[in-house]
């Protein structure tokens, strides 16, 4: 919807922006970007980062030590609308399970988005065995996870007999209703 301004679903108009995707779980080539196609946007405006050239020579991007280099970004592709981390515990050097750790690594990460104009969508998974307890408290790794953004959206498989098959509902809103 941002990459073509596309109405949001209740109607109202979306930005037109650039989204840039990080993630170091799947490839862009072979599985983001067929997908994000598939969902009518604009390859254009869909980017991700690659591989770093550094003082040891070539290696894959890493949102702990490259966060800087998102700044460097932005600036060769402005208006930025969205940036999507996945997972979000890659921007935690260290214990990703330590409170201050996190909240340390999350700010760098808000502050690049509040310079940019961009909203951050990061993307988490529940920790296994914990079926039935609090959203929030089921999110991999430190509460600060939960803690610091704004929204927490939760996506999960309906177990049940009657409604869709998948969900998605708000686990926190700290700003607004």
């Amino acid at each position: 919807r941002l990459s073509v301004g596309a109405p949001w679903p209740d109607g109202s108009p979306a930005p037109v922006g650039n989204v840039l995707i990080v993630s170091s779980e799947d490839d862009f080539a072979d599985t983001l970007l067929p997908r994000f196609l598939a969902a009518g946007g604009d390859r254009s405006r869909f980017h991700t980062i690659g591989d770093v050239v550094g003082p040891k020579g070539r290696r894959a991007f890493d949102a702990r030590e490259d966060i800087a280099r998102l700044d460097e970004f932005f600036v060769k592709h402005p208006g930025p609308a969205l940036l999507i981390i996945d997972p979000i515990a890659s921007v935690v050097g260290g214990d990703d399970h330590k409170n201050v750790q996190v909240r340390h690594a999350l700010q760098s990460v808000l502050d690049l988005a509040g310079r940019k104009g961009c909203a951050v969508l990061g993307i988490s998974h529940f920790t296994k065995g914990t079926t039935g307890a609090d959203p929030l408290e089921r999110v991999t790794g430190s509460l600060a996870f939960g803690a610091v953004p704004r929204v927490v959206l939760v996506a999960a498989k309906n177990h049940g007999t009657e409604g869709p098959p998948r969900v998605l509902t708000r686990a926190k809103v700290s700003i607004g209703v």
